[in-house]
């Protein structure tokens, strides 16, 4: 029996399935990295590998990614790079997301049957990675993903930016309070020490408020003329919390 080569499967299958197809919808390549610009948003897709692969066994995963040029601009105060990639994106998600699969993997090896693979890809990828890319090449129809079960991947500022720009002030601002008094309610902090022979001794600081990301909420809050509203919960909060928050604000 020939030895198979996953590598060279692998990028078999990127040039043979994954990249006809977003050349056809006119993105550009750059490794395993697909962009595509429309007006003033970009779209960008990701093929990443396991950091467990070794060269009997691949596996990888599909990433989707959304980015408004204007939104990125205010938050890191600097235009696009020239090539954006999906972790650049304010909407990231994986392909399992759209498949309501949850994180779905493809695995690559002797078990394999390189063909069927390559069938399931391209089903996968012209099923639910083309639509997707077709239907939110409009962005006022990002404020969707917000209504989701399951929201994908956004930064809080992005978040907030996106709700605000495209006519969603009102929620923008009831996301910022309830971010701000979530990050009022102390919280323990979690180490783990994993041992040699397999033990993990997890232990639980007493509960804190960070204040360095309340500080952080609070300026962008007032950069934005977002009014902070304490929510009255301080009878739901450990003892510790109730009486650093009286302390702070007051009964």
């Amino acid at each position: 029996m020939t030895d198979r080569d996953f590598k060279i499967e692998f990028e078999t299958l990127v040039k043979e399935v994954v990249t006809p197809i977003f050349q056809r919808l006119g993105f550009k390549k750059n490794g395993n990295n697909f962009y595509r610009e429309i007006n003033e948003i970009g779209q960008a897709f990701n093929v990443q590998q396991s950091q467990w692969n070794s060269k009997d066994d691949k596996t990888f995963v599909f990433n989707l990614g959304l980015i408004d040029k204007e939104t990125y601009s205010e938050i890191y105060n600097k235009e696009l790079p020239k090539f954006p990639k999906e972790y650049d994106c304010e909407i990231r998600l994986r392909l399992g997301h759209l498949m309501n699969k949850g994180d779905k993997w493809y695995d690559l090896n002797k078990r394999t049957d390189l063909s069927k693979l390559k069938e399931q890809i391209n089903h996968d990828l012209e099923t639910f990675a083309v639509p997707f890319y077709e239907k939110y090449s409009d962005p006022k129809k990002w404020l969707e993903f917000f209504e989701w079960k399951y929201e994908p991947l956004t930064s809080p500022i992005g978040k907030f930016l996106i709700l605000e720009r495209y006519g969603q002030r009102e929620k923008a601002e009831i996301f910022w309070n309830k971010l701000y008094n979530e990050a009022l309610t102390p919280k323990p902090s979690v180490n783990e020490i994993h041992t040699k022979n397999g033990e993990i001794i997890r232990t639980e600081s007493e509960p804190t408020v960070n204040k360095e990301w309340v500080g952080r909420l609070e300026d962008f809050a007032k950069r934005k003329n977002v009014e902070l509203k304490i929510t009255p919960h301080n009878s739901t909060l450990p003892k510790a919390g109730r009486t650093w928050l009286q302390k702070l604000f007051g009964n």
